[in-house]
């Protein structure tokens, strides 16, 4: 009897939810006709029933507006669905009238979602046309990376009188997968990095004279410019290289060792901190053209295969975008990545110190180790002039890597 009578209270709430209600100037008008209807009660005067039927016709007219304005609109959600933390994206919303009458001054509220900031409060369309669609935008960021939903859409309109007012809630489930923000890599670190891809690419059999030409292909930065081959760049309009026997340019294997170390209370900050560095170290490669792959221990141990370019961007930003904390240390898993090959350069990323992830590797692997506890973290970043170490916006919209596939 009682779970009977809660289900019927709570049908009650919400039918009640999506009735009409009046606005402030509704419950002046509601008052000032209770008034009228008062005093011509009191003294008899027919007169003040009859101008006390007015408010009330209109808010009555107002509420019937509203209902029909209101009935059968939908409203759709348009995004991208990537972007990364901090960087201005442009959300749309599509309200669908299907029917045969135009839809007015319908206020559109999305507000109300977890670590979106937008630049309004609310959208209003003015007009609908019948059995057609109209978009309202707005700009908005995402205050931090990870997997992010996209709640309900609340749609209200007071026209045309604004005394009463109609609100519906329309479900709108959608999930939005953030990157985190790149930063800037210090330019000891690229020109290390490129020294490192130059060098292997000049380490081989060349040293004994026997390579053989075997194909042409175009010019990717940080490659020896020795091996451009001018008269096919003079033909083509742009830099080609030689392809060599036994010439192998260098890749990368970016390693993100996440396991607990050190103070809990900057295990947060010094977490972001290495993600960031880790995303910026995968937009420069991307940028550069280089091949590289990524290897992070996460529930489990996950290694992308080498690869370079656009795809491979989005797909190693796509697991940064949800990594944490790990529960395996660096020395049990690393031996499984591979790292070390003949012509790779390993590239160490740990929330812990240098030296206790090099004692965590073997002997003889060359490889770049940067520690998140280290003091000289902050100089493998770089800052601009007003003191930021973030890939602005404008790059990374004008870059290659710019749009999901």
């Amino acid at each position: 009897m009682k779970l009977r009578l809660k289900t019927r209270l709570r049908r009650l709430a919400f039918r009640l939810a999506v009735l009409p209600v009046p606005t402030r100037l509704g419950w002046y008008f509601f008052g000032a006709g209770l008034l009228m209807f008062s005093a011509g009660t009191l003294y008899l005067e027919n007169s003040f029933l009859l101008l006390a039927s007015v408010p009330a016709g209109l808010l009555l007219l107002n509420a019937l507006a509203v209902w029909l304005n209101l009935r059968r609109v939908t409203v759709r959600r348009e995004l991208r669905p990537d972007t990364h933390a901090g960087e201005a994206l442009d959300v749309s919303l599509v309200c669908v009238n299907p029917g045969v009458v135009p839809r007015f001054a319908l206020e559109l509220d999305d507000e109300n979602q977890t670590d979106l900031y937008r630049d309004e409060s609310a959208s209003v369309t003015l007009m609908v046309p019948a059995k057609s669609e109209m978009a309202t935008r707005y700009t908005a960021v995402f205050g931090r990376r990870g997997r992010h939903a996209l709640r309900d859409i609340v749609l209200s309109t007071a026209f045309p009188f604004g005394l009463m007012r109609m609100t519906r809630h329309l479900q709108w489930q959608s999930d939005v997968l953030v990157y985190p923000r790149p930063v800037r890599l210090a330019p000891q670190l690229e020109e290390k990095l490129l020294a490192a891809a130059r060098f292997f690419g000049e380490s081989s059999i060349a040293s004994r004279g026997q390579e053989e030409v075997y194909g042409v292909r175009e010019y990717l930065p940080g490659q020896n410019v020795a091996r451009i081959h001018w008269r096919t760049t003079a033909r083509t309009g742009k830099p080609m290289i030689l392809e060599l026997e036994g010439r192998q340019d260098a890749s990368f294997c970016i390693v993100l060792d996440t396991a607990p170390v050190g103070d809990p209370g900057t295990l947060r900050a010094r977490l972001e901190a290495l993600v960031g560095l880790c995303a910026g170290l995968t937009w420069f490669f991307t940028r550069q053209g280089m091949l590289f792959r990524f290897a992070w221990h996460g529930e489990q141990l996950q290694v992308s295969p080498p690869g370079r370019g656009d795809p491979h961007y989005f797909g190693i930003m796509e697991r940064l975008a949800t990594a944490g904390f790990s529960d395996a240390r660096l020395g049990d898993w690393i031996g499984e990545v591979g790292v070390g090959g003949a012509a790779e350069v390993p590239v160490v990323l740990t929330l812990g110190t240098r030296e206790h992830a090099e004692a965590s590797m073997r002997l003889g692997l060359n490889a770049v180790v940067v520690g998140a506890t280290d003091p000289d973290f902050k100089q493998h970043l770089r800052y601009d002039n007003i003191g930021r170490r973030s890939v602005s916006t404008t790059e990374l919209a004008g870059d290659a890597a710019r749009q999901a596939p």
